[in-house]
């Protein structure tokens, strides 16, 4: 008698998230309607991205939720579907989507390494670097942001080079001119030879769970697929399928199977509900900040609105 009350239980929560099957022959009870549902916001997760011209230290970032400077690796600090500003003193970039790794190009939304404000940056940027050597990291020192404070200036003015002079005549650093745009470009060239790819940061050296992989227990909503470790910060998901009609469904991460700990965490952002169906779809996933692979034994696709799992896997050992 008791496990038919929790299976009863159970099959009434997933039903009040969309999941479930229908029976002509039963008459559902009308649902109770309150005028505030039950939102359960899931906690705000961060991510690290970089900065590459080489990696660039000391460069200001903000974003709707963080701001600092970027550290020696050219990190900053951002959350999921946000934008970002970079600058130097008054010297202000186009705001750019943040991903994990931005470029110059991305800055400029474009793949012309010989564009011209593309190319200002660079020079700019390397000219700034204290000790004239950007192949080993470009830092860029306080005084050069008060130095450019009062300096308003597109990349593509015709002044550019006029201004950024006059600043850099007071700079303490190696070069008191803008570098050649000769020198700026094949600098860059070779920086983004180099960084391909990017070094694993959550957790050193490979984790036992890199290539655990597992598939998705179907529970509600169609939702199916595989999903995999493939390094210490990147979890890929693959042919996956969701009818995508609930509200406020996440992947989730936990070390227990009930996903109400709170050791639970979101693993990228919303997934879509506004009925765009996921079908064997390819989704790559980034661990968030603070998060290792020791904090991830079960994946779920959740309904946080009602604390629903629509799949769940364990990871197991390939």
């Amino acid at each position: 008698m008791k496990k038919f009350l929790v299976l009863t239980v159970v099959s009434l929560v997933i039903t009040a998230c969309g999941g479930g099957n229908s029976n002509e022959n039963i008459i559902p009870t009308p649902p109770v309607l309150t005028e505030n549902p039950p939102v359960t916001t899931p906690p705000p997760t961060t991510y690290t991205g970089v900065f590459i011209d080489s990696a660039v230290q000391g460069l200001t970032y903000k974003t709707a939720s963080q701001q600092g400077k970027t550290n020696i690796k050219g990190e900053f600090i951002y959350r999921l579907g946000e934008m970002v500003t970079f600058s130097i003193g008054g010297v202000s970039f186009p705001p750019v989507s943040v991903k994990e790794k931005i470029t110059p190009l991305d800055v400029f939304n474009t793949e012309d390494v010989n564009n011209k404000a593309v190319v200002n940056m660079l020079r700019l940027l390397q000219s700034l670097d204290i000790d004239g050597q950007p192949e080993n990291g470009i830092t860029i020192i306080e005084l050069a942001h008060t130095l450019t404070e009062n300096i308003t200036v597109s990349f593509t003015d015709s002044n550019f080079e006029t201004l950024l002079n006059e600043a850099l005549m007071s700079y303490s650093g190696v070069n008191t001119s803008l570098i050649s745009e000769a020198m700026a470009v094949q600098h860059f060239r070779d920086s983004l030879m180099l960084n391909e790819s990017l070094p694993n940061s959550c957790g050193g050296q490979n984790h036992l769970k890199v290539g655990y992989t597992g598939t998705f227990n179907t529970l509600a909503h169609n939702v199916s697929g595989t999903v995999t470790i493939t390094d210490n910060c990147t979890i890929v998901v693959e042919n996956f399928n969701y009818d995508a009609t609930a509200p406020a469904v996440y992947f989730y991460g936990d070390t227990q199977s009930d996903f109400l700990s709170d050791k639970a965490f979101t693993i990228g952002g919303l997934l879509r509900d506004n009925s765009v169906e996921y079908v064997n779809e390819k989704i790559t996933l980034r661990l968030p900040n603070n998060k290792t692979l020791d904090d991830l034994e079960y994946f779920s696709v959740w309904c946080v609105d009602f604390a629903v799992n629509f799949g769940d896997i364990r990871f197991q050992a390939p």
